[in-house]
């Protein structure tokens, strides 16, 4: 297992500019300094394998009892950097990538349902469009996004082959995010979008899959 607990800036994770010759296309670098688009402010994650001390055999007992093994892994981090845009060009800088003015606060209650934090993920009265030839006040990364949990687990079964000591029949059943945990994306933070502040995406819901393997 291991934990990293870290912060990482930079003034732009992405290189989505650099086609038009842009490094800072809101020309104020202070305000595009912020946290970098892959941060994660704490990650832990643990790996474990365990194999029954009996191994797969032809006697009884050792057909029930013996050849299971169990693997499995546990992620846990915080959320991701939010960035809010305009979603107008009120720059007038031909970019369209302005970023929103906060006016308020933008923190909600943290004992909310999850279907209210869904719905409305932070105070979005506190954010407007930016004013008429500006590039909005806001920086990069300056919220984060829901947390994320997630386990993977799986679970294995040897047979041996009554007439090959060296050959042996496995069966295996795999499960990803096997709690079913709604591990929710980040919402809209385009002040101009109706979904602004809702989130829309979430990551995979438990899938499981089961396989047979000979091997010889």
């Amino acid at each position: 297992g291991g934990f990293s607990w870290q912060k990482s800036t930079d003034t732009m994770s992405s290189t989505a500019f650099e086609g038009n010759g842009v490094t800072h296309p809101y020309g104020q670098i202070a305000l595009d300094h912020g946290l970098s688009d892959f941060d994660r402010a704490a990650r832990f994650v643990a790996s474990f394998n365990y194999e029954l001390p009996y191994s797969a055999g032809k006697s009884l007992s050792r057909y029930v009892l013996g050849g299971w093994q169990t693997n499995g892994i546990v992620t846990i981090q915080s959320g991701g950097p939010m960035t809010f845009a305009s979603g107008i060009d009120n720059s007038l800088s031909g970019i369209g990538a302005d970023r929103a003015d906060i006016i308020g606060n933008p923190v909600t209650s943290g004992d909310r349902s999850k279907s209210a934090m869904i719905a409305r993920y932070f105070n979005t009265d506190a954010f407007a469009i930016n004013a008429l030839g500006t590039f909005g006040n806001l920086g990069r990364g300056t919220m984060r996004g829901p947390g994320q949990s997630n386990v993977d687990f799986s679970l294995f079964k040897k047979f041996a082959m009554p007439y090959k000591e060296s050959h042996n029949l496995e069966f295996r059943v795999e499960a990803f995010n096997i709690l079913n945990h709604a591990n929710l994306g980040n919402p809209s933070t385009n002040r101009s979008s109706v979904q602004f502040g809702r989130i829309v995406t979430a990551a995979d819901p438990r899938i499981m899959q089961m396989g047979i393997r000979y091997g010889f």
